[in-house]
């Protein structure tokens, strides 16, 4: 290892406050929600013969780090656009999910002792959200399942969202980088 030409070592260092993660929870394309629901015509001004794009606005996203598990809460709403008539609708629909995450479901595992010492945080990062959705007919359809005791004039809608899911554990650790710049900078050889 070559000697560092640093007249004085601390020039030499650099401080650094980094989160360093431990373990991570990764679950590919979970379902949060599964839903049918009655859109009424008098709502959008007709029919829904359509559904052309749909969006997610994430409200909040928490957990709550427990004794020996971690519980993950999203709040979101669920943005549909939709073509009634040949004009374009907003249809929304605001929906909660949570879930426990034990200890051993981490990646790597861990004891209900590492999770005392070594957890002070935990973020959540949501991504690749996907969406199924079907235009089922008209609510006031007795065989339709949207169908309720009082026909409601509508459109009947199934929607399933599904979004990856990543929760990282970590700490934050005082790294000390020791090192010089080259006077032009960084150089690749």
């Amino acid at each position: 290892m070559a000697e560092l030409k640093c007249e004085f070592p601390e020039g030499c260092m650099l401080d650094l406050w980094a989160k360093v993660i431990k373990a991570k929870y990764v679950e590919k394309q979970v379902r949060v929600l599964d839903t049918m629901f009655c859109v009424p015509d008098e709502q959008v001004g007709g029919k829904v013969t359509t559904v052309d794009d749909i969006k997610v606005k994430v409200i909040q996203a928490y957990e709550e780090l427990g004794l020996n598990k971690v519980k993950i809460f999203i709040e979101f709403e669920v943005i549909l656009l939709v073509i009634v008539n040949n004009e374009y609708q907003l249809i929304t629909v605001t929906d909660k999910y949570d879930q426990a995450i034990e200890l051993d479901e981490f990646d790597p595992p861990l004891t209900v002792e590492e999770f005392r010492e070594e957890i002070e945080q935990s973020e959540i990062v949501l991504k690749n959200w996907t969406f199924d959705f079907d235009i089922k007919g008209n609510c006031e359809d007795h065989h339709n399942p949207c169908h309720l005791t009082t026909p409601v004039r509508g459109t009947c809608i199934g929607l399933r969202v599904y979004v990856d899911i990543i929760d990282k554990l970590g700490k934050m650790h005082d790294v000390i980088v020791y090192g010089e710049l080259e006077p032009d900078g960084y150089q690749i050889k």
